[in-house]
């Protein structure tokens, strides 16, 4: 006790207590703002993790669309279109069809096709002028002949025009892959502004959107499903159609054939277009406007979001629509 008296009756003490107070009263009467910023920096979190989210499910969607490409079923080689199961494969079944039960039915219309033209010959032959009507037999034997090699190789030469439509799908695929990339560095899809009813919003639109893709990439499978189911079964039937070009009265039923099935071996061409164009689409949408915000309040950013999901339904009408546009090209 006596040291705390002499402590406290020494003035140098008293000199550094009153010092000690005074720092701490000003300390209190100006405190330094530490935390005033809270508020802000929680609002700019949950705007980033939302834009982030939102950009994330855009660019999802995107991958998911381009795993469609040209590694899929569009190129596919002829005999794997359709993979297999076990040692079977959709190549195997058309083939024996084509072979077994669809080839004597080509031959056998060939065979009616070649009498009638030899009936009409044999009309127009004169008693007196044999030498013409023996020219006429013979090139309707000659004729015969290359009709006949047709049939009998019809399915091969329909995979032979598949196999051109092939090489146009590669050749797509190799000058621009298989389906670009949507660049967000330079600007975001989501607001850039930390409106928090902005981003939900976009959120909002970018889940329906997704739904949208997803139906997209159903239906662009189902399409080249479809377009390589189609071409099997139109490759099994090619004698009947092939050899009925032989007859003048049929010819246009044969050519409306090949025409039917180039268009359908062209129609993987334009689904692939129609896959790597998609991105670039969007890209061009979304570099519209470098450099300033692509939103900055709740209704651009629901007009923005709305153009995208309206492209999304565009791209299904179009995958739909594909083998319409083929048949168009091909003339109707």
């Amino acid at each position: 006790m006596g040291a705390i008296r002499q402590a406290l009756s020494d003035r140098r003490f008293a000199y550094g207590f009153a010092a000690a107070v005074v720092l701490l009263t000003a300390a209190l009467a100006l405190p330094e703002p530490a935390f005033a910023g809270i508020a802000e920096d929680i609002n700019a979190w949950i705007c980033g993790v939302l834009r982030d989210t939102c950009n994330w499910i855009f660019n999802s969607q995107v991958d998911m669309l381009r795993g469609i490409g040209v590694d899929g079923v569009l190129s596919a080689d002829f005999t794997q279109m359709l993979g297999s199961a076990g040692s079977i494969t959709m190549y195997d079944v058309v083939r024996a069809v084509w072979q077994n039960a669809i080839l004597p039915i080509g031959c056998g219309v060939l065979s009616f096709v070649f009498t009638v033209q030899l009936i009409k010959v044999s009309q127009r032959m004169d008693g007196n002028a044999s030498m013409p009507g023996v020219k006429e037999v013979v090139f309707l034997l000659v004729f015969f002949a290359v009709f006949l090699f047709l049939v009998q190789n019809s399915f091969e030469i329909m995979q032979g025009i598949y196999g051109i439509a092939k090489i146009a799908i590669s050749r797509t695929a190799g000058l621009f892959g298989t389906g670009g990339e949507l660049d967000l560095s330079t600007v975001s899809i989501a607001t850039t502004d930390d409106d928090v009813a902005a981003l939900l919003a976009m959120l909002v639109i970018a889940l329906i959107s997704w739904v949208v893709v997803i139906v997209a990439y159903v239906v662009a499978l189902v399409v080249s499903w479809a377009r390589a189911l189609q071409i099997y079964i139109m490759a099994a039937f090619a004698p009947i159609p092939i050899s009925l070009l032989a007859l003048d009265e049929t010819r246009q039923m044969g050519v409306g054939y090949l025409k039917n099935f180039a268009a359908v071996c062209l129609a993987g061409v334009i689904i692939l277009v129609l896959l790597v164009s998609f991105p670039i689409v969007l890209g061009g949408l979304n570099a519209a406007t470098v450099g300033v915000p692509v939103v900055d309040s709740v209704v651009g950013g629901l007009s923005y979001a709305l153009q995208y999901l309206a492209m999304c339904i565009l791209l299904i009408i179009s995958l739909v629509k594909s083998g319409s546009w083929a048949r168009d090209v091909m003339g109707g």
